[in-house]
């Protein structure tokens, strides 16, 4: 999200690449007046009780580095505070989180010139018991319902940056016809909307020619809105975060043709709603994270032509990895934070059984350790291996690397 965190991911990968670590680097500050602004950002993301600040930099790889992002959350950041972005012109994406900005607000961003991305998103509150809460989630910090938003109003004021390649609005307020400046950037490829889909808002979005990614959630949404996207042929992504999906809506999902990912994040998706997906002919990456699914139900996933399935923080453990290996065409499974994996199960051979695999992830997966080494050495097709933060060792990381040498392992 990560807000949700596929909303975060979305705008970080923007700049993959270009940018380094977040904190206010002591060589950054290009002018004494941006040290006093990132300083007074940095003061405004404090919560009391908590240790550091919620405010958040990400800095270029240039020497010397430049601003490329900022992120910002909470009551404490106003117009006051975010009238301090017009102290950093190189920054380029600007992550808005339940803050008390509104319309007037946002115009100081209208002078930025670089700016490519912005984000007005509420706080992710995410945590799963036995796991506890994930990176960018705030689940301490209360909700307010009543807040300032930005409307049509701000979306104006943005009207003359052209640079704008990705806007997601999921915690605006905006109605159908504001929608109608989307087609003010030209360059826009990405969007997150609040409102509910109807047939002025679809009318919008085909006017945008580079426009191929849409997020809808914190909401219920509709197997009447999901039809209606069905006339959008630009649409290649949609990501449903924190969402409310009938069985109806799911099956709805087979009527985007042109869609080839679907990410339905923290939708309480079970093992039972799986049957109910029935793709479409050119859907070839699923990502299920932050649901409730054991395992099972992924027999249902079979008759899909999926290349990619992401069942981040699920309940799949040890006995129901084996309901993967009927997904013969997937050659990229992120099993990250499905704590119910274990030694045992990477050593039951289901995984070195899926000859296609070519990316796995166990981030996380505390479970799996130096034990694992030699099975995971077993799956042959492996290009890229992600062990961050389990319970593989340096040492068992050099024993991976040295048998795998060309595989990617990333510890």
């Amino acid at each position: 999200m990560k807000h949700t965190r596929a909303a975060i991911l979305a705008i970080a990968s923007l700049f993959v690449g270009q940018t380094q670590a977040a904190g206010v680097k002591p060589e950054g500050p290009a002018t004494p007046e941006m040290r006093d602004a990132m300083n007074r950002m940095s003061d405004a993301g404090i919560v009391e009780g908590k240790r550091g600040s919620l405010t958040f930099f990400r800095w270029s790889s240039a020497k010397p580095p430049t601003l490329a992002r900022l992120g910002l959350w909470g009551a404490k950041i106003d117009n006051q505070v975010i009238a301090l972005a017009s102290t950093m012109p190189d920054l380029e994406g600007i992550s808005l989180y339940e803050t008390s900005v509104n319309d007037e607000g946002i115009q100081v961003l209208a002078k930025l010139p670089k700016l490519r991305s912005l984000a007005v998103l509420p706080i992710e509150r995410y945590e799963k018991q036995g796991f506890g809460p994930t990176q960018w989630s705030y689940p301490f910090i209360a909700r307010r319902n009543e807040r300032p938003r930005i409307t049509g109003k701000a979306l104006q004021a943005l009207a003359g940056v052209k640079t704008i390649e990705s806007l997601d609005l999921q915690d605006a307020q905006l109605q159908s016809g504001d929608l109608a400046l989307l087609a003010s950037w030209p360059k826009l490829g990405s969007l997150g909307l609040p409102n509910v889909i109807d047939d002025e808002t679809v009318k919008h979005l085909q006017a945008c020619r580079k426009l191929s990614s849409l997020t809808l959630g914190n909401r219920e949404i509709t197997a009447s809105e999901l039809r209606r996207l069905a006339a959008w042929k630009s649409l290649r992504k949609l990501v449903l975060t924190c969402a409310t999906l009938s069985d109806e809506a799911l099956e709805a999902l087979s009527a985007l043709e042109t869609v080839q990912s679907i990410e339905m994040i923290d939708c309480g998706l079970t093992d039972e709603h799986l049957k109910h997906l029935h793709g479409s002919p050119m859907l070839t990456e699923l990502a299920l994270p932050r649901n409730e699914i054991n395992g099972p139900g992924l027999v249902h996933l079979a008759k899909l032509k999926i290349k990619s399935l992401g069942l981040e923080f699920n309940n799949v453990r040890d006995e129901t990895l084996k309901d993967l290996a009927q997904l013969t065409n997937v050659g990229d499974i992120r099993l990250s934070y499905c704590f119910g994996v274990t030694d045992h199960g990477i050593q039951s051979g289901t995984l070195q059984g899926m000859t296609n695999l070519k990316q796995l992830a166990l981030r996380g997966v505390k479970t799996v350790t130096d034990a694992s080494v030699d099975d995971l050495v077993k799956i042959r097709s492996l290009e890229h291996l992600n062990i961050r933060q389990n319970g593989i060792t340096t040492d068992g990381c050099a024993r991976l690397k040295q048998a795998m040498p060309k595989t990617i392992v990333f510890k």
